[in-house]
């Protein structure tokens, strides 16, 4: 009895030490999975912004649902939905997440509610500490997924940066290169480092499938030296799409290229060009460069040099060509040797630059017009009133006219006809063509102050040649601002007393 007794109790205690080491165990971690290393370009469509098989935020979304360990990202604008609810699923399922961003949007009542449902859900945002006193950007774009995949380029994740906004993303898997974002990221996530105050711990040449890539974080891998280099290195051709070119050394170095009979060729942005310190009139002047005539921005940042020769080459990424991208703000630029990557970015520049100088200007040629595009890039909103923007590049134009509703659906009435001439007289490029010599702007502005504040209105523009008429634009709406209150004037005469 006793023995049977004592054979049950050893039983009883092995299985208890089992359980024990069963618990004690750790949990066998989620796979790595190693994918081949690939380069994928993917481009946003602004002449069909609403179709949304050309809506290249599925890719990003795509890339977040596959994500099994951790994904760092470095975001500047983010307003898109679809993609803050695909970072949620990844948090639901245990997948690590960690944000950082910049102060000033976070605080920009536009974007605050999309990171604050990220904090509400548990994922920690961190905010910039730049506290240089020109106030440099947290300005990065880029996402690192798996420490294997990285997503970075000229887009915001926000509607307009995946609809109407001419952007461009690379999506890269290489390890090699993540490890090189995940520095940088946790440079600023980690040890609150921002600007000048990084160090300079990333490796920057890589082979990826083959390919040579070149990576350059600003402000500490001098940027703006690595750019003029590879201008300088340029020998038949140099095609460009920008949204700001500002800043005079790499101004100086297309200079030279193009002095030493390089083909140089820019589809500009409309208010990067109007930019005062913008070299962008230059190029346009000099035949070099045209505006673009989108609805939204042309907010890329990239180039092609040399497409057809031995080594093709192109430039993207988060960095505008200023002195605060190359040089202060928390951005990164790649340069990818590839003729697949150059076929594919040029072949992008051919559909701004054509719609700007081929296709747009002729749409009232038709029978009827086509209609004029209400424009999605004003940054110059005031109080009591909504200010309308559109692109009268059409030639064959004679006036627009306006329309509102206080729904998007309409009925919509006519708020004022506005003659070919007054339009052009309204464009914010005069004061350019006054101080530059340049060809006027081809886009113009009604402020509508016939408005109640509070109160959203919607608005439509159509194209007339003579009295023949478009359809409708596409719909444009504002809500109205109230006036800023006036100072109590007791209690400024007080305070201004007892300083």
């Amino acid at each position: 009895m006793k023995r049977s007794f004592a054979i049950a109790l050893l039983v009883l205690l092995a299985a208890l030490v089992a359980i024990s080491y069963m618990a004690k165990r750790p949990k066998p971690k989620t796979p790595v999975i190693v994918l081949p290393e690939k380069i994928s370009f993917f481009f946003t469509d602004p002449l069909r912004p609403e179709n949304p098989s050309h809506c290249i935020d599925t890719i990003l979304i795509g890339a977040i649902d596959a994500s099994t360990r951790c994904i760092d990202a470095a975001i500047y604008g983010f307003d898109r939905t679809n993609i803050l609810n695909a970072f949620l699923r990844a948090h639901q399922r245990g997948v690590v997440i960690r944000i950082v961003t910049e102060k000033d949007i976070y605080d920009n009542p536009r974007y605050r509610p999309t990171y604050q449902a990220m904090q509400e859900a548990g994922i920690p945002v961190k905010l910039d500490n730049n506290v240089s006193k020109y106030e440099y950007l947290m300005h990065n774009k880029f996402i690192v997924i798996d420490r294997h995949r990285v997503w970075t380029g000229s887009c915001n994740l926000t509607y307009a940066g995946f609809t109407y906004n001419g952007n461009d993303a690379v999506l890269i898997d290489s390890r090699d290169l993540a490890e090189a974002y995940t520095l940088e990221f946790e440079e600023m996530f980690l040890y609150n480092r921002w600007g000048e105050r990084k160090s300079d711990n990333n490796e920057e040449l890589f082979s990826i499938g083959g390919k040579k890539v070149e990576l350059y974080i600003s402000p500490s891998d001098m940027v703006e030296t690595q750019v003029i280099k590879k201008i300088d290195s340029a020998r038949s051709s140099i095609f460009l799409a920008m949204f700001y070119l500002t800043n005079d050394h790499i101004y100086t170095a297309i200079k030279r290229a193009i002095e030493r009979g390089v083909t140089v060729k820019a589809v500009l942005d409309e208010r990067g060009a109007s930019n005062n310190h913008s070299e962008a009139l230059k190029l346009v002047r000099n035949e070099n460069g045209v505006i673009d005539a989108l609805s939204g921005l042309v907010h890329h940042k990239f180039c092609v040099i040399d497409k057809d020769g031995p080594d093709p080459i192109v430039i993207t990424g988060s960095a505008n060509w200023s002195r605060a991208g190359m040089n202060y703000n928390d951005d990164n630029t790649l340069i990818i040797h590839d003729r697949s990557a150059a076929d594919a970015y040029f072949a992008q520049w051919c559909k701004l630059c054509d719609d700007a100088t081929c296709l747009y200007p002729h749409s009232a040629d038709t029978s009827p017009p086509e209609p004029p595009r209400v424009t999605y890039h004003h940054y110059n909103r005031g109080p009591c009133h909504a200010r309308i923007e559109w692109n009268t590049s059409q030639i064959a134009a004679t006036s627009y006219n306006l329309y509102r509703s206080e729904t998007p659906d309409g009925p919509y009435e006519l708020v004022a006809n506005i003659s070919k001439k007054e339009a052009l007289k309204s464009s914010d490029y005069q004061k350019a063509e006054e101080k530059d010599g340049m060809e006027g702007s081809y886009y113009a502005h009604y402020d509508d102050f016939d408005v109640s504040p509070g109160i959203t209105y919607y608005y439509v523009l159509t194209t007339l040649v003579g009295d023949i008429e478009s359809s409708y634009s596409n719909v444009y709406s504002e809500k109205i601002q109230p006036a800023p209150a006036a100072p109590n004037t007791f209690s400024l005469i007080w305070s201004t007393a007892n300083q």
